[in-house]
């Protein structure tokens, strides 16, 4: 009978040990997250600043040669406008 309660006795305390070590473990990687927070907010920050200059550096020349082309028919399309302002005032 006593063996019973020597082996139940050691599953406990096993259990006890095991379940503080889990949770000091929990609370330790809890800890470096919430350590290093500022570094990873940081990297990010730093990726879309650089991602934002090259979509920048991508679509900027895209928009300007569509602005070009997109320019000329403006103009003709205000040309004629102010052809027909200029015929009926």
């Amino acid at each position: 009978m006593l063996e019973v309660l020597a082996i139940l006795t050691l599953l406990f305390v096993g259990a006890i040990v095991v379940g503080v070590i889990a949770l000091l473990a929990g609370l330790i990687k809890f800890t470096f997250k919430l350590a290093l927070l500022p570094v990873v907010l940081g990297l990010k920050g730093l990726v879309f600043v650089i991602g934002f200059v090259i979509a920048l550096v991508v679509v900027g020349p895209v928009v300007l040669v569509l602005g070009i082309l997109l320019l000329i028919p403006i103009l003709i399309l205000g040309g004629l406008v102010w052809a027909g302002v200029a015929v009926f005032t």
